[in-house]
């Protein structure tokens, strides 16, 4: 079954938006329920898995002096894509508010999700038929996928579709 360009971002939004409504609530909890606050040391981490496993991704794509600069945009996406934290609404915020902040951030997210499917698509059209196969793999399955044999959770590894949020970042098979 071939997949239209259209169907794929609408599938990446839906996938999107689904990450959002898991995580929305968990930034909207209630008083000493919330998320963490993320300190420069957390937001240095994350910054330092997320660029490892560009790293580890390029060197799996075996990214060319050519492709350099399509690698760079998408490289760039990615690390946009978890930059700004979101603002949760006020702890007494009502359930409209709520309601529109969760609508607000998954439309946010969207946005993000629209500009990662266009640097994916430059960045395959600028790949060997080869590396592009490799990045299918890598969007199919992120972050290694596949974990089927323990806690049986199937083909899609612990958190099945959803991994990586990032819509390809991982697949470090």
């Amino acid at each position: 079954m071939k997949l239209t360009t259209r169907s794929k971002l609408a599938t990446a939004l839906f996938a999107g938006g689904l990450a959002l409504a898991v995580a929305v609530p968990v930034a909207t909890a209630s008083p000493g329920k919330g998320p963490r606050e993320m300190t420069p040391e957390m937001q240095e981490r994350m910054q330092s898995r997320m660029q490892a496993r560009l790293d580890k991704m390029a060197e799996r794509l075996e990214i060319k002096a050519s492709q350099q600069d399509a690698w760079q945009a998408y490289a760039k996406v990615h690390k946009d894509m978890f930059d700004a934290r979101p603002t949760p609404p006020a702890k007494d915020a009502d359930a409209a508010t709520l309601a529109r902040h969760r609508a607000d951030m998954a439309a946010k997210m969207a946005t993000k999700l629209a500009t990662l499917s266009d640097a994916t698509a430059k960045l395959q059209g600028a790949l060997t038929p080869e590396q592009a196969k490799t990045l299918a793999d890598m969007t199919r399955h992120p972050m290694g996928g596949r974990h089927g044999g323990k806690g049986g959770r199937g083909e899609h590894g612990r958190h099945g579709q959803m991994s990586g949020m990032g819509g390809g970042m991982g697949g470090m098979r």
